[in-house]
């Protein structure tokens, strides 16, 4: 057995920049041996040949390997065997420090002579296989094979021997890892009586003598302290520099109070990032100065020995109280701004934002309280009643702000003026963190629940975390609003920031904003990441350190053995990876899309594509969490291949077709097309139907497979241009070069007439009843073909009218030849006599029987 100062003497030999070091010198030690052999060896001759130069660099990277190899040895020794007895948290949290030295030398080692076990295999290929038996080979070319083939043993036994100290390594790591995820555990779910049980009242009334006389000790020992080890010299002298020492933070505080400490802000933020400035300003402000005035006489105390050695944590709690309560106050005051609509980061009521703040603040003064009280307890050496009574006094503290709050903003009904139906108040506008209400509902039924249950120590953790995830949200709102707000600045095409940077980079404004949205987006990944193992990461008890899913179930994630919390766990990563995937996607047609200048039909495609991809990508997250394995469901495909081909053949050709119409895109999302009868614009494009929606705001759903072998007609597949045609009948005596002059000025006049090609007019045919011209041009966009058409023909209308053309009516019968027509009557009196140059009426025939 080792002494205890053997281990923590090597990990300072094994620390960072002391690892090189060692090395050098445990090499040259491990080389010393060797030297007076080296010394004695006879010169070479003719008759014994040396070995090649190329060998001899390697034999120190060997013996340095085996030098990290037997102190990794030493130190993975000692740590198994410490591992043997019963550990707190915080030597168990010491044991995995002293790994990490460790483990970065086996690595260094490693990366050290791996490139040379390479060069020592690329020597040996160089030098070719044995030759075979009683072949005849020079004595030096069999020397050196030898002499390579000794050096590549060696180095790749020094390279198994570290990788066989890193596997080590690796399980003590996880040993020490469960031991302190039992012990976390085991804290967090430790039973006692509950508080509602009388039992607990008959046990605190009992502690509570021991606990006076407890605290009267302390006291007394304090005094005895202060007066016989510090003496009045000591105290004066502290309590001199703690005057001086606050007459100069009084003063710099006034003179930061001068040049803008706490300043009142403008009514209006001049832009969003001025007002995610003075957020953060504000949150800096009520977070550190409280501290730091708290923190002064704290050190003066500590600096003078003016504590009880056995009071330690006492100065500290109360730091930390501090710490709690100002850190609570000033990054919620920044986020709610309360009193300030103007400069809240989050869209919220005035009421809701004030009860959100006042709420948090109160959870932070009952978390502070209680870090107190249980340094107190710890000192005193409490007993567990008391340590219960407090614990479970803080849960049901923030249980009841919880209640307050949820009460407070709950939307109420209030009566009508003359007595009818009760009117509503103006409902909260939805946000994307509603159902956080009912999460904090559940939230607080599981405390109640742990209390009544004796899980004391659960219900105070979970109550704790509460009021920790609420400031972590609130910090996180204020970074990714910072992040927006820099972004929108320097990476706005609109923005003079952004106008600056484009120049300077030399890409087009447009160009910029998308690298921005991208980098923004990258940025609010992180930030969240960030927050989620905030929230949910180090979560410790008692100063334990584990997860969540460690406090809950006592393994990790990946090894869950029960069928319940695998289907829970693969549940729980199909929900998120939905969410995550959704909320992707919706980024990726807002924000980024729109900003790459693709047309719709391209960012449609693109969207779908990756949306699918994703879907697959958590689809076989979820199997593998399953422990499904793709080569299996290949084989059960093969087997199932005749039922698919036969039952889902349709299924899959609709697919194979959805894909090549996002592929090739001969159809694209907004294009005017005519199929099967049906025509109208493309909605929706997926992988096994596409959405039409008629001129009758109908929806057709196509099957894929339709649009591949059909025939369809597509107005807008290489542009949107179309022609239309206006035929024109004009009697005979109309000016034909009039009527041409006024179609075209009509057809110029008409903002969805291209003019390159320009429109033309042309004389169709000499009718029967008039002259018939026909008007043709291009049209912008096919959308408009009928409203133009309809714009020209009124604006025709008006122009002949205006210049005297009349339209020829259409021929409207055709006779028969055996009985033409009778001429027309006009109207008008009677002649008085007939005229004698008139024309007989010819007989009319008869027909033959």
């Amino acid at each position: 057995m080792h002494s205890p100062q053997t281990p923590s003497f090597l990990s300072r030999l094994t620390s960072g920049r002391t690892r090189l070091a060692m090395l050098a010198v445990l090499a040259a030690l491990a080389l010393a041996p060797a030297l007076p052999a080296l010394a004695q060896t006879p010169t070479p001759s003719a008759a014994t040949p040396t070995a090649p130069a190329a060998v001899m660099p390697l034999m120190p990277a060997a013996a340095a390997a085996q030098t990290v190899i037997d102190s990794a040895r030493t130190v993975l020794d000692q740590v198994e065997a410490t591992l043997e007895r019963q550990l707190g948290d915080g030597e168990l949290g010491d044991l995995r420090g002293r790994l990490d030295p460790v483990r970065e030398a086996l690595g260094e080692a490693v990366r050290q002579i791996k490139p040379r076990l390479a060069e020592a295999r690329d020597r040996l290929t160089q030098l070719g296989p044995k030759p075979a038996e009683g072949a005849s080979e020079p004595a030096e070319a069999r020397q050196q094979r030898d002499e390579q083939t000794r050096v590549v043993g060696e180095l790749d036994s020094r390279v198994k021997a570290l990788k066989v100290q890193q596997v080590r390594l690796d399980q003590l790591g996880e040993r020490i890892t469960d031991r302190r995820r039992q012990l976390f555990t085991a804290q967090l779910f430790e039973r006692s009586v509950p508080i509602v049980d009388p039992r607990f009242w008959i046990q605190l009334s009992e502690a509570l003598p021991r606990l006076g006389l407890s605290a009267r000790y302390l006291a007394e020992d304090w005094w005895h302290h202060l007066t016989e080890v510090a003496g009045v010299s000591r105290i004066a002298a502290a309590t001199g520099l703690g005057v001086i020492v606050a007459v100069i933070l009084f003063w710099i505080y006034r003179q930061a109070r001068r040049y803008g400490l706490y300043a009142t802000p403008a009514d209006v933020p001049a832009s969003r990032l001025a007002a995610v400035k003075a957020a953060i300003r504000t949150a800096l402000e009520r977070s550190l100065v409280v501290p730091i005035l708290a923190a002064t006489p704290l050190l003066i105390i500590e600096n003078f020995d003016l504590v009880l050695p056995r009071a330690q944590p006492i100065p500290w709690a109360l730091f930390v109280a501090v710490l709690i309560v100002s850190v609570t106050r000033g990054v919620m005051q920044a986020v709610m701004a309360p009193g300030a609509p103007a400069y809240r980061l989050v869209n919220l009521p005035d009421p809701f934002a004030e009860a959100l703040f006042a709420s948090v603040r109160m959870a932070a003064w009952i978390l502070a309280a209680t870090a107190v009280a249980l340094a107190f307890a710890r000192v005193m050496i409490a007993p567990v009643a008391v340590t219960v009574f407090i614990t479970g006094l803080s849960a049901i503290g923030i249980c009841v702000v919880i209640f307050l709050f949820l009460r407070g903003t709950t939307e109420r009904h209030v009566d009508s003026e003359d007595g009818g139906v009760p009117e509503a108040a103006p409902a909260i506008t939805p946000q994307p963190w509603a159902w956080t209400r009912p999460a904090l509902w559940i939230a607080m039924a599981a405390i109640a629940v742990a209390l009544v249950a004796g899980f004391t120590a659960l219900a105070s953790f979970l109550a704790s975390r509460i009021a920790g995830a609420v400031v972590i949200a609130a910090v996180t709102v204020m970074v990714l609003a910072f992040v927006d707000a820099i972004i929108a600045e320097w990476f706005g095409p609109s923005t003079v920031r952004g106008r600056s940077l484009s120049a300077a980079i030399g890409i087009r404004p447009d160009r910029l904003d998308l690298i921005g949205t991208l980098f923004g987006g990258a940025l609010h990944v992180i930030v969240l990441v960030a927050s989620a193992l905030a929230v949910f990461g180090p979560w410790g008890f008692g100063g334990a350190g584990a997860s969540l899913e460690d406090a809950l179930f006592g393994v990790r994630f990946a090894e869950l053995r029960s069928l319940a919390v695998t289907l829970l766990g693969a549940s729980v990563i199909l929900a998120v990876g939905i969410l995550m995937v959704r909320a992707v996607m919706s980024w990726l047609r807002e924000k980024v899309l729109p900003r790459t200048g693709m047309d719709s039909g391209l960012q449609n495609s693109v969207a779908t594509i990756v949306g699918y991809a994703a879907f697959a990508l958590v689809a076989s997250i979820v199997l593998r969490q399953i422990g499904l394995d793709l080569s299996n469901i290949t084989i059960i495909a093969g087997a199932l291949s005749v039922g698919i081909g036969f039952g889902l053949q349709s299924i899959v050709q609709n697919f194979v077709s959805g894909l090549i119409l996002l592929a090739e895109r001969p159809i694209r999302v907004g294009d005017s097309i005519v199929v099967k009868g049906e025509e109208g614009h493309v909605r929706k494009i997926s992988v096994r139907s596409t959405e039409i929606e008629t001129f009758d705001r109908a929806t057709v759903i196509l099957p894929n497979a339709e649009l591949i072998t059909g025939v369809v007609k597509n107005w807008t597949l290489s542009n949107t241009l179309s022609r239309i045609s206006i035929a024109v009948r004009v009697a005979y005596d109309s000016d034909p070069d009039i009527v041409r002059d006024q179609l075209i000025a009509a057809a110029c006049e008409s903002r969805y007439i291209v003019q390159d090609p320009p429109p033309r007019v042309f004389l169709m045919r000499f009718g029967d009843n008039g002259l018939e011209f026909e008007l043709r041009g291009v049209v912008t966009n096919v959308e408009y073909a009928l409203t133009t058409r309809s714009d020209l023909q009124l604006a025709i209308l008006s122009r002949f009218r205006q210049h005297g053309i009349i339209i020829a009516p259409p021929v409207q019968s055709v006779q028969s030849k055996a009985e033409p027509p009778k001429d027309p009557v006009e109207p008008g009196p009677a002649p008085e006599a007939p005229l004698r140059d008139a024309p007989a009426k010819p007989a009319r025939a008869k027909p033959a029987r």
